[in-house]
């Protein structure tokens, strides 16, 4: 009798593996089928939809799983926007995964709404600045609500949603280790990647790319300046600059000799890729971020210190020649002149903007300048100025009204976080957080030559990061639980 039911278990689970082998075979089939018809586009649609799938289903479980996916395709929308094939639009999956977040959230009974999560200081802000470029919306001058929805979302939805979401759903220690984890891990790639740029050339996809243009930026002098996998050379310099100073800061103040290394060797690596880059705004981050960990340190020893080294370094780089036939080293040199001509250029463009802006007190609408402004208002003045910085874009198109609301957003982040952080007691936890605010303020410092806070990863990594900061101040990751991330041997 028992050898008669363990035949036919025998049997059955024969029958089961045919049945899944025939229906992979059908799955092939019908793909190739669709492929021929459709497309590549369709087909890499199909084969992505089972693990999504999957993905969707832990995520009904832990939401939060989703938001590390948005940190992930942060840095990795690029890379598969260029190797791809077809017109895939990546850049709306960060869109979709947060849409996806709040769907799971409205599934999951386990977290608790809490009306902290809107009425903290960073949320309010990020909500003020939200409405008002909803209002923007109006503005006479606009002549593209597509291309509003497309410049807002990385001026408004994402950091509201990103600071939000991670209010609601990073409330453990474990969350700020994994945010740790997957910024060192995809930042080392896009260091590596960068080395292979320089060492071995670019590959064709990305010589394809320098030829469509942009070799005109990213080929100074006969030297290629680095862009890895990410958008430009200006991104890459700089989110390796704030890889740097974070996990610079995060290896000072680790108790640990395994993680202090692994931390020092990060942010040499990423150091060295800023290097590589040419990016000369990067400096900001590090001055600034550093004066701003310097001074959270309240240790009146390590200020001096932090003075010392970077007046030696301003020194070393405005006023000597050492080391100039290095041509990373004198290419950073140049953002110290006086008379650089990229700085001249933006002094024009700012003075031309005075003028034209002077009865505009709410811009040209959002949308209407930089990438998004040629794309549908081709022909305009905006469109054809060049945004250069972040701020002088939110000034195009959002007016002076606009650039002093964004301004007093950002300070009162700056000014609210730096307050709770100051009187939260010394621990492990505290010093990550620090590392993590200091970037912050780096990257709004090196912002005015570049468009960081609203281009990726490091806008993803910044207002992520300033809802850890809340959530640490506030004592929901755990003095003791989040040390974790650097415990003892």
């Amino acid at each position: 009798m028992e050898g008669s039911i363990f035949y036919k278990d025998h049997i059955k689970r024969k029958r089961q593996r045919i049945a899944g082998i025939l229906l992979a075979i059908i799955f092939a089939i019908g793909i190739g089928y669709l492929v021929a018809g459709g497309g590549v586009k369709v087909g890499l649609i199909l084969v992505v939809l089972p693990p999504i799938s999957v993905v969707l289903m832990f995520s009904l479980r832990s939401p939060a799983i989703l938001m590390h996916l948005v940190l992930i395709l942060g840095f990795l929308i690029t890379l598969l926007s260029r190797y791809v094939p077809g017109d895939i639009p990546f850049g709306l999956t960060i869109d979709g995964l947060l849409v996806l977040v709040i769907i799971a959230l409205l599934f999951h009974n386990k977290e608790k709404f809490e009306l902290k999560f809107l009425t903290n200081g960073v949320s309010l802000v990020l909500l003020i600045w939200l409405v008002f470029s909803f209002i923007e919306i109006a503005n006479p001058l606009a002549k593209s609500k597509v291309a509003w929805f497309y410049a807002n979302r990385g001026l408004s939805f994402y950091p509201v949603l990103l600071a939000i979401l991670t209010i609601y759903l990073y409330r453990d220690h474990k969350y700020l280790k994994a945010f740790l984890i997957i910024w060192a891990v995809f930042s080392v790639f896009g260091t590596l990647w960068g080395i292979k740029q320089l060492v071995f050339g670019v590959s064709l996809t990305e010589k394809r790319w320098l030829d469509q243009g942009a070799a005109s930026t990213h080929m100074l002098f006969g030297k290629l300046r680095i862009f890895s996998f990410y958008s430009d050379a200006a991104q890459f310099g700089a989110s390796q600059a704030h890889t740097s100073l974070v996990f610079g800061i995060l290896g000072l103040y680790t108790k640990s000799n395994r993680y202090r290394i692994a931390f020092l060797i990060i942010a040499a690596l990423s150091f060295y890729g800023m290097l590589i880059s040419g990016t000369r705004g990067a400096l900001g981050v590090l001055a600034l971020g550093g004066f701003t960990y310097f001074i959270m340190t309240k240790k009146v020893k390590i200020v001096l210190i932090g003075a010392i080294v970077a007046s030696s370094v301003f020194i070393f780089l405005k006023y000597t020649t050492v080391m100039q036939n290095n041509y990373q080293i004198s290419r950073m040199r140049t953002a110290l002149r006086d008379d650089d001509p990229s700085m001249m250029v933006r002094k024009n463009r700012e003075a031309i903007l005075f003028n034209y802006l002077a009865d505009k007190p709410i811009g040209g609408g959002i949308g209407s300048a930089g990438y998004w402004g040629r794309r549908f208002n081709p022909g305009t003045v905006l469109a054809n100025l060049g945004t250069d910085g972040h701020y002088t874009r939110i000034w195009m198109e959002t007016g002076i009204i606009g650039l002093l609301l964004y301004l007093a957003m950002l300070l009162t982040i700056a000014i609210y976080l730096g307050y709770r952080l100051w009187y939260m007691p010394d621990s492990l936890t505290r010093q990550a957080l620090v590392a993590i605010y200091s970037g912050f303020i780096g990257v709004c410092v090196a912002s005015y030559t570049n468009g960081l806070l609203t281009q990726i990863p490091t806008g993803v990594l910044i207002f992520i990061g300033l809802g850890l900061v809340y959530l640490g101040t506030e004592g929901e990751l755990g003095a003791e639980g989040s040390s974790r991330i650097v415990k003892n041997n």
